[in-house]
């Protein structure tokens, strides 16, 4: 009889999340694979679900690399180019898994979108983190752009769904 009322508490929980998450605003733009990020814009740029991948056993050690995923919109009448990516606490970034990579040339076209961990699109990885960073914590990045400037934002760590889940449904047993 327990067993039961447990698989009806938890059916209830991962419907009612269904129904929650379904009934966002159709407006807004899905979030990519790893999560929810952050948005920011510069000129006619707008950078959208800025994040870092989950990191693998939900740490990025120091002196690592990560997955820098960010959906880049060019909403202008001209084509513009992310000619570099900086931040404090990194030493650099790679392209395309290409270690000579220091300028990222990335182009985007007038009107178009550009993501960076889509299949499409090119591969952006930050590389050199000077600090240890866990999950939900954030790194400084600065996206520097041809035409329309330059803008930094607080990137953060994504955490993985599984790992989201299975802390919600802790809490959730142990009455927090």
């Amino acid at each position: 009889m327990r067993g039961s009322r447990s698989q009806a508490v938890l059916g209830g929980l991962l419907l009612t999340s269904v129904v929650v998450l379904g009934g966002c605003g159709e407006d807004e733009e899905p979030a990519g694979p790893g999560g929810p990020g952050v948005a920011a814009s510069v000129g006619d740029m707008e950078l959208r679900n800025v994040r870092l991948d989950n990191p693998p056993d939900g740490i990025y050690e120091i002196g690592s690399a990560a997955l820098l995923g960010v959906a880049m919109v060019n909403s202008g009448d001209e084509d513009d180019e992310l000619v570099g990516v900086s931040g404090p606490d990194f030493t650099g970034t790679v392209v395309d898994e290409d270690p000579a990579s220091s300028d990222p040339g990335i182009s985007i076209p007038e009107g178009e979108t550009v993501f960076t961990d889509g299949p499409d699109g090119p591969v952006l990885v930050i590389v050199g983190l000077d600090e240890t960073l866990r999950t939900a914590e954030s790194l400084e990045i600065t996206f520097t752009f041809q035409e329309a400037g330059e803008v930094t934002v607080d990137a953060p760590v994504s955490a993985p769904l599984r790992l989201t889940l299975d802390r919600f449904l802790r809490e959730q047993a142990s009455g927090d």
